[in-house]
C-alpha cells in the first residue's frame, strides 16, 4: 500500500468523527428534554483559557447525570451555585449540551468547523 493511500484512512475516520459529532448534535436537538442544571463548580483546565462550567442535572428519571460547558454556553456571570438550562437526550442521556449551546447554528459550532477544516486539509494533501 502506497503512502498516498494511507493518508486516506485518516481522512475517512475524520468524516466518521465529522458525521458522529453531527448526528448526536441533531439528536439532542430533536428529541432533547430542557431540564435545569446547577453548576457545581468551575475549572480552568488552559492556562490563559476561559473557564469549564461543570454542571449537574437529573433525567425525568431520576439519575443524577453531569456534563461540562465552556464560556460561550453558559449564561454570562455564571457561577457555582447558579442555574443553567441543559437539554438532553432521553434515550442517550450522556448527549447533552446547554440550550445557549443547542440554539446555537450549526455552522457556528467550533468543534464541527475544526473537524471540516481538519478533513478538507487531509483530503487536499491526500488527493493533491
Amino acid at each position: 500500500m502506497n503512502s498516498d493511500r494511507l493518508l486516506l484512512i485518516p481522512a475517512v475516520l475524520g468524516v466518521v468523527a465529522f458525521v458522529w459529532t453531527l448526528r448526536k448534535r441533531l439528536l439532542v436537538r430533536a428529541r432533547g428534554v430542557e431540564v435545569d442544571a446547577r453548576c457545581y463548580d468551575r475549572e480552568w483546565r488552559v492556562q490563559g483559557g476561559g473557564p469549564t462550567f461543570l454542571l449537574s442535572f437529573r433525567t425525568e428519571d431520576g439519575r443524577r447525570m453531569t456534563c461540562s460547558a465552556n464560556e460561550s454556553e453558559v449564561p454570562g456571570g455564571t457561577r457555582a451555585g447558579d442555574t443553567v438550562r441543559v437539554r438532553y437526550d432521553p434515550a442517550a442521556p450522556g448527549r447533552v449540551e446547554t440550550v445557549i449551546a443547542s440554539r446555537r447554528p450549526l455552522w457556528k459550532r467550533g468543534d464541527l468547523i475544526g473537524l471540516v477544516v481538519f478533513e478538507a486539509a487531509l483530503l487536499a494533501y491526500a488527493l493533491g
